[in-house]
């Protein structure tokens, strides 16, 4: 038998997370699977969400308005990752 783990669609299941492909700041916690579970969880899932943490803080805090800067966002294509090939936004500088 082949067997091919498609990382991609990990997290989207649409029978267990409503709108699976709507990135929302506001949902809440939903049991994703990002950095693994139980024994095999990730040793830096802690680092990671500080350093995000922090990047999104520095930006918010150093930039105003910001929005997409096109409708359209191009897609990776990829059948390992998924999300943007790249995010073009507009802002005005902040403090």
């Amino acid at each position: 038998a082949f067997l091919m783990v498609m990382f991609a669609s990990a997290n989207r299941d649409e029978s267990h997370f409503p709108d699976p492909d709507l990135f929302d700041i506001h949902r809440s916690r939903n049991g994703h699977i990002a950095f693994g579970y139980g024994l095999h969880f990730c040793l830096g899932a802690a680092l990671a969400r500080l350093e995000a943490r922090v990047a999104f803080e520095t930006i918010f805090d150093r930039l105003d308005d910001i929005e997409l800067a096109s409708d359209e966002v191009p897609m990776l294509e990829s059948s390992l990752l998924r999300g943007p090939r790249e995010l073009q936004i507009g802002f005005r500088p902040g403090r």
